[in-house]
């Protein structure tokens, strides 16, 4: 019983050659695009989902990943969530996210740096995991960060009627 309170689940997906986290508590819900959408997505910087525009972020460039043609397969993914406003944002991912337990004891405390830009700003937590395939680092995000002092005002997200 102890175990489990000390357990925190996590969709984890990649995005260029990293592995970012978030807590399930802040995915409200995880879309597939496909790459005709992906081109308009990264065009225009935003996606219709229902009544609402959604602008989207989009970190390939800033990882290192700029054209459209690495990512894999024929589908991109958007993890919709809010930021630290309350507002929607999704956020473009390579390959379908994973559900993942990870103990809090593995997350570790990753210091803000003036070093650090852009998308690491948002990094909160570290874990290093063994897998079958060696060790893997998931990077945590925390989206109270995102939009108050790590993105650029024109990649801010906004939730407007249409």
């Amino acid at each position: 019983m102890q175990d489990e309170l000390n357990i925190e689940k996590f969709i984890v997906f990649k995005i260029a050659d990293y592995l970012f986290g978030l807590s399930i508590n802040d995915v409200l819900k995880v879309i597939t695009c496909s790459l005709t959408d992906n081109r308009n997505l990264r065009t225009m910087g935003i996606v219709q989902l229902g009544q609402y525009m959604v602008k989207v972020l989009d970190f390939h460039q800033s990882l290192g990943s700029e054209d459209l043609t690495e990512l894999p397969g024929e589908q991109s993914f958007l993890v919709i969530t809010r930021n630290g406003e309350g507002e929607l944002c999704g956020i473009l991912v390579d390959e379908p996210p994973n559900l993942m337990e990870l103990a809090q004891e593995s997350l570790q405390i990753i210091p803000r740096s003036n070093h650090q830009s852009g998308m690491f700003q948002l990094v909160s937590h570290g874990a290093v995991i063994s897998a079958q395939e060696g060790t893997i680092t998931i990077l945590v995000l925390d989206m109270k960060r995102t939009l108050s002092n790590a993105i650029p005002i024109n990649n801010l997200l906004s939730l407007m009627p249409s």
